[in-house]
């Protein structure tokens, strides 16, 4: 018991006391003598209990750390055992210890696993970036773990979609992405003067729900005495994933059940045909227009992406009479450039050996998006390839695709051949 709670008990006994004395018909000099007594250790106590409190507050202010739940339960999907889950389910097992507990509160927060067991995205990482701090003394004088980034920034950061300038989020239920459309223009007035400022013209769009899902094969042999299992589903899983997100986002249809990606959504005055060799001179020209219609003071913010095919074409096509090739002349206008067998199929080949993709031109981030509903979800299967000893392995994921300024921000090329 505290020092304060010690002293406000015996108050109370005092004040019980003083009561029975008080209220009696005739007060004697011996309750007389007591009630002085009491009196005077009560006023002592007073002062005592003020002191008390002031020494208990500073110690709390001493020992006080901030609320570290959120980080605590980073380092625990950090360490989240991914083989450990699948050899659970794979016997039939309940989920235990630090697994069943991190599943257990995904599910708190983004609704139980529909088709499977809802797992961390910090189990698909394969390195942990994390960065020992050395926390304030006056906290703790311990030392501290924190993610230099969070769990989908770090998934998606080696994805093509990401360099390209496609940011992944996460969201709940159907949120809304508005976009300004038009009356952003400023108005200049004189002093004293006024101006009614053009209407700012919006539209929105609210992204859905499209299920991802991957399937991998594991022998039983391998759940129990591979060592290495862990290390080896980070990195298959997560791989499969960012592919497949990739894929999405720069090539998928909007038909099956797949987002709209860049292929689809640029249409009409957003793309044109090439159908020749790529060259420095016509990237430039889209380069430019895009830098133009977006509105950006530097080429660096002007991205391009075609499949590596292209690339290599740019690097064997050299200028007349020099060693510099038409990539060594786009490198030096100062745009960004990515090379992804992500971004497009290459076409087969004709009867001349040529063969033809698309290559894509965009302005700067945060206009285009994958929303992203919770973590994803694992379902272990031991039974359909029972058969073969295999476990079948189905990973779930929730997520969408949103492009927004289509109309200044992005442009297609198409028939992007690799020879003359």
């Amino acid at each position: 018991m505290l020092k304060s709670q010690e002293i406000q008990l015996a108050q109370s006994k005092r004040r019980e006391k003083m009561a029975e004395i008080q209220k009696a018909d005739e007060i004697t000099d011996d309750a007389r003598t007591e009630l002085r007594s009491l009196t005077s250790a009560y006023e002592g106590a007073e002062v005592e209990l003020r002191a008390a409190l002031l020494v208990e507050g500073a110690e709390r202010d001493k020992i006080k750390e901030p609320d570290r739940a959120e980080s605590d339960f980073g380092r625990e999907c950090r360490s989240f055992n991914l083989s450990g889950m699948v050899a659970s389910l794979t016997e039939g097992k309940p989920l235990t210890g630090r697994e069943a507990e991190v599943s257990a509160e995904l599910e708190n927060r983004h609704g139980d696993g529909q088709k499977g067991v809802r797992f961390p995205w910090e189990s698909l990482l394969e390195t942990r970036a994390d960065v020992a701090t050395d926390a304030s003394t006056s906290v703790s004088g311990n030392l501290a773990s924190h993610p230099t980034m969070n769990a989908l920034e770090r998934f998606f950061e080696a994805s093509a979609a990401q360099r390209f300038g496609v940011s992944a989020l996460q969201v709940t239920g159907a949120p809304s992405f508005p976009e300004i459309t038009g009356g952003t223009g400023l108005s200049w007035v004189a002093e004293g003067a006024g101006a009614d400022a053009a209407a700012i013209s919006t539209t929105a769009v609210s992204p859905a729900i499209h299920t991802a899902t991957g399937r991998y094969l594991l022998t039983r042999q391998a759940i129990r005495q591979n060592s290495a299992l862990e290390a080896i589903l980070r990195r298959d899983l997560s791989e499969v994933l960012r592919e497949g997100m990739d894929l999405a986002v720069l090539q998928g249809t909007g038909a099956d059940e797949q987002p709209a990606g860049f292929e689809t959504v640029l249409t009409g005055g957003r793309t044109a045909a090439l159908d020749d060799v790529a060259s420095f001179s016509e990237f430039l020209l889209r380069a430019t227009e895009i830098q133009e219609t977006a509105k950006l003071s530097d080429p660096s913010g002007v991205r391009i992406a075609g499949a590596p095919i292209v690339h290599q074409t740019l690097a064997d096509t050299l200028v007349s009479g020099t060693a510099v090739s038409e990539l060594d002349r786009l490198k030096g206008a100062g745009f960004g450039m990515m090379w992804s067998s992500q971004v497009s199929t290459r076409g087969a080949r004709d009867g001349t050996d040529k063969g033809a993709s698309s290559v894509y031109f965009g302005a700067g981030a945060n206009n285009a998006f994958v929303p992203t509903w919770g973590s994803p979800e694992l379902l272990v299967d031991p039974y359909s390839e029972s058969k073969t000893g295999k476990v079948a392995l189905t990973m779930f994921a929730f997520v969408d695709v949103l492009i927004q300024r289509t109309a200044t921000h992005y442009f297609k090329l198409t028939g992007v051949q690799d020879r003359a």
